[in-house]
């Protein structure tokens, strides 16, 4: 097997390195992983985690937010994985608003006052340990910071570590870690929406710029003006002793996130523990490959005017070589900086099954038909949580196959997470309301308003925010419009189909010439033209794969549709049609 190291440490003697430099897991990247071998490939990288959140729905920052969170992500342990070694874990994380107290204080310590809060950003990035190769880096991403007009590159801060509580393996790979000091001068001093889109961009060049050069790994965490995260390839508890700045007093926050990464069938690193820049995910997303696709495909037609030519600069707008979850992240930010608020991008990614459902209005299916044109679903299963600092959201996908419980307590608190319990100081009598998302379902609360939204206000609001329907009728087209059939367009009746199976013509010739058997004929194909529906049967079914048989095979057989191998027990689209569909628009 032929493993990746970070460039910056020697071999050991049974450790080859790739030849290629292209494969995941090169010089820009703090990972451990094999390269594209045999029947492994990185693009199947997945999680199935445990997430949490707690957040003061007023927006008030506290201490007790960051260490309820912190507590939480301990009881979330076991949702985890570790490796051989008990302090290697598979990736822990938190995200939370920017501490502004605690960074005034640390960056004045380095003699630099700081801006009015939301005019100067701040974020975690991971470089390279030997000193010339870190260099490199900062040069790399202070340079491109002088090429983005509005952006002023301050300073940067060492962010203090405890590497002692490190496992062996994660040693080995850990990064150096530093923050650096982003200000917005002119416009976006003032303009939030630009301020974030402009950091997006030195976030990608930057990224871009180092991966072209040799031996320089460059990981951003998270670079924004609300939001900061800590994360590493961490255990649960290791986070807090490995980030002394998250256990110091002005460390506050009105939000966090956290996160217990369990690496399915995959392998742990550095910058895939979560939460990312938007989210933390508990599941996986079964649609990945033909998701990454689309996104592809849409790049060539993508106009921006926040971002005008620039936007061109930062293709390809996922990043590849990270999980499923990293990739839901990266859709996710580019759908805000296109305008659109949290929880209408999230229905956008993760819509509920709507299509055959009499309870869904006639006003959400405008919104969700007219944004299925835009967006094809990403299922899961998958619950998400997502903040942007502004406000804090929660959502199933419509397989619905993930827990998600929340407590909302008389001081005006929510606390959510995949399970029961993650928080156990809470009196009964101080919850003033309790519950669960149900498939397709999702909360949200935006700070400025004090509250918490339920699914059907925040479905309802974003309905009426545009005439939908109307667009739809007007400019709206079918395929039964454009196809015409025997009795005039697709989807008219057609005639009963009353011819048999026979020798005569040459019939059994050509069903042999095809690889059609008597099993596909009685088992398959009459069943489907008999019921209307596909056969169902629980036995096993041990032929060879076709692509390895050394009959001939139906073509067919060639193809199948991908499944979730962890979803237990199968999901029946027929029968469970109420609560999931797996129809595209």
């Amino acid at each position: 097997v032929s493993f990746v190291r970070a460039s910056h440490r020697p071999l050991h003697k049974m450790e080859i390195t790739c030849k290629e430099a292209n494969v995941a897991g090169n010089a820009n990247s703090f990972d451990w992983f094999p390269a594209e071998q045999g029947l492994y490939n990185p693009k199947h990288e997945k999680d199935s985690c445990g997430v949490g959140m707690i957040a003061d729905l007023a927006g008030a920052a506290s201490r007790s937010i960051v260490e309820s969170a912190l507590l939480i992500l301990e009881n979330l342990d076991h949702r985890g994985a570790r490796g051989c070694e008990v302090d290697t874990g598979d990736g822990a994380g938190i995200l939370c608003a920017m501490p502004d107290s605690f960074m005034r204080r640390k960056f004045q310590e380095l003699g630099v006052e700081l801006p009015p809060q939301k005019s100067y950003a701040i974020g975690n990035v991971f470089l390279p340990r030997v000193e010339a190769r870190r260099a490199e880096g900062k040069r790399i991403f202070e340079s491109t910071c002088a090429s983005i007009p509005g952006l002023r590159f301050v300073a940067w801060r060492e962010v203090p570590v405890c590497s002692d509580c490190l496992g062996k393996t994660a040693r080995s790979f850990e990064p150096a870690i530093e923050q650096c000091l982003v200000v917005g001068s002119g416009p976006l001093a003032t303009d939030a929406r630009r301020f974030e889109a402009a950091l997006f961009v030195l976030r990608k060049k930057a990224a871009k710029a180092a991966s072209e050069a040799a031996d320089t790994p460059l990981y951003i965490c998270s670079l924004s003006s609300r939001v900061i995260n800590y994360k590493g390839m961490l255990t649960c508890p290791g986070l807090a002793r490995y980030f002394p700045d998250l256990l110091e007093d002005d460390f506050q926050s009105h939000v966090a996130l956290v996160h217990s990464r369990f690496s399915t069938n995959t392998f742990p690193s550095w910058r895939r523990a979560h939460p990312f820049r938007y989210i933390c995910h508990n599941g996986e997303i079964n649609t990945l490959r033909g998701n990454i696709n689309a996104m592809r495909s849409r790049e060539g037609l993508m106009q921006s005017s926040v971002l005008g030519p620039q936007l061109a600069e930062c293709f390809p707008l996922v990043e590849l070589d990270q999980t499923d979850s990293g990739i839901f992240d990266n859709v996710l930010e580019v759908m805000t900086l296109a305008g659109r608020s949290l929880p209408e991008a999230m229905l956008m990614m993760m819509p509920q099954a709507w299509e055959n459902s009499r309870a869904v209005p006639d006003e959400w299916k405008d919104f969700f038909r007219f944004n299925a044109a835009l967006m094809e679903p990403w299922d899961g299963p998958a619950l998400i949580c997502f903040t942007d600092g502004s406000g804090v959201g929660a959502s199933l996908d419509r397989n619905g196959l993930r827990p998600c419980r929340y407590y909302v307590t008389k001081d005006n608190k929510i606390i959510l997470s995949s399970e029961c319990g993650v928080l156990q100081n809470i009196p009964a009598e101080d919850i003033l309301h309790k519950g669960r998302l149900s498939p397709g379902k999702m909360l949200w609360a935006d700070f400025s308003e004090g509250r918490l939204r339920h699914d059907g206000e925040i479905k309802q609001k974003l309905a009426m925010s545009q005439p939908w329907g109307s667009w739809i009728s007007k400019e709206g087209v079918s395929m039964a419009a454009l196809v015409p059939s025997k009795e005039g367009m697709l989807g008219a009746k057609m005639p009963a189909v009353t011819s048999q199976w026979s020798e005569a013509g040459g019939q059994l010739e050509r069903l042999r010439a095809f690889g059609y058997s008597h099993e596909s004929l009685e088992l398959l194909l009459l069943p489907m033209g008999r019921d209307g529906e596909e056969a169902l049967g629980s036995m096993g079914n041990d032929a060879p794969l076709a692509c390895l048989s050394k009959q001939p095979r139906s073509v067919f057989d060639y193809f199948y549709q991908l499944f979730a191998q962890v979803t237990n027990p199968p999901i029946d689209p027929i029968r469970e049609s109420i609560v999931m569909s797996l129809s595209c628009w």
